[in-house]
């Protein structure tokens, strides 16, 4: 790789005006300064971060952990938390559990060894040990799409079981009786259920059943035939929503008539656009995955303020339930 050596030379320049140039531009006269820019440019010139690590103590690095990109679900948080850190020379660097403990554990370490100067997870800690693990790290630790009570430093997200019970309550108002939840047992996805099941058993109504699917988002889809006689379903994302709509399509029982009443009912989570555009439109949990990342940033940067932020739900009802 050229050297900043090999960029002085060509500029005409010492070493030390190049590295201003990199560091602290606004210090060199502008007619040096796009001297020294086109020599980098000419020779490909990238500025040594590791080297400037070991001087300052710092990698102007992130470390992200989700549980998968394999569903878009998650994107808006990890956009949000980029646009707030990479204008201020932070590079995010993301990681993914795949919903498995032990990989968490494993990516935790691979992404702490990297020395970042905070670490933001989707949801907490699965294990004792990766919880230990990042309280001894010395750098900012913030969870995010849930509400622990005791985070192990700051959290941004919602509350999960009131999503469950917010979707529960609407179902039951509109006369549904025999209902169903499908979706990973993952924490997230476990409170959810709780949230829908506590609610509807609290209000008379018969226990719901629970299907649980592959914790990959998008690695499996729930058929109508395995919920007989079910008229209203709650999934926990909307991508295993999309697939039970298919299941049902194919069944017969899924009117495209947004003004007749579905036989059954679908309300998914996460408002993701494919749901808005197929027929019929589906019923969601609105989360507000870019102000998570967002707050999660600001978080990270300050210790000032509150450390447990709840961003709030929405329910957002189409044609589908």
């Amino acid at each position: 790789m050229p050297t900043l050596s090999a960029v002085a030379r060509l500029a005409g320049v010492s070493a030390i005006t190049v590295s201003r140039v990199v560091r602290l531009p606004g210090l060199v006269a502008p007619e040096t300064r796009r001297r020294v820019e086109a020599a980098m440019r000419e020779l490909g010139y990238v500025r040594n971060q590791v080297a400037g690590a070991l001087a300052s103590a710092r990698t102007g690095s992130v470390g992200v952990l989700v549980p998968t990109i394999a569903n878009s679900i998650f994107a808006d948080t990890v956009q949000g938390l980029s646009d707030e850190l990479e204008p201020l020379g932070y590079a995010v660097i993301l990681a993914q559990s795949r919903y498995d403990a032990a990989r968490e554990d494993h990516m935790l370490r691979a992404l702490l060894s990297r020395r970042p100067e905070a670490l933001i997870m989707v949801g907490s800690p699965a294990t004792d040990d990766g919880a230990r693990l990042l309280r001894r790290a010395g750098i900012p630790i913030v969870e995010t799409w849930d509400l622990p009570a005791a985070p192990l430093d700051a959290v941004a997200g919602f509350d999960n079981y009131a999503a469950g019970g917010a979707v529960a309550r609407h179902l039951l108002a509109q006369g549904r009786q025999s209902l169903a939840f499908i979706g990973g047992d993952d924490p997230r996805a476990t409170r959810r259920w709780h949230g829908f099941d506590d609610t509807a058993q609290a209000a008379g109504a018969k226990a719901p059943r629970r299907l649980i699917l592959d914790r990959n988002a998008s690695g499996s889809v729930a058929a109508p035939a395995e919920l007989p006689g079910v008229d209203a379903v709650f999934a926990a994302n909307d991508a295993h929503a999309i697939g039970f709509m298919c299941g049902l399509r194919t069944a017969g029982l899924l009117r495209n008539d947004t003004a007749a009443r579905q036989p059954v009912a679908v309300i998914g989570l996460g408002d993701l656009e494919m749901g808005r555009l197929i027929a019929p439109s589906l019923s969601t949990i609105r989360v507000h995955g870019d102000a998570i990342g967002r707050t999660a940033a600001k978080l990270m940067l300050t210790r000032s303020g509150p450390r447990h932020v709840d961003l709030g739900f929405e329910l957002v009802l189409r044609d589908s339930g």
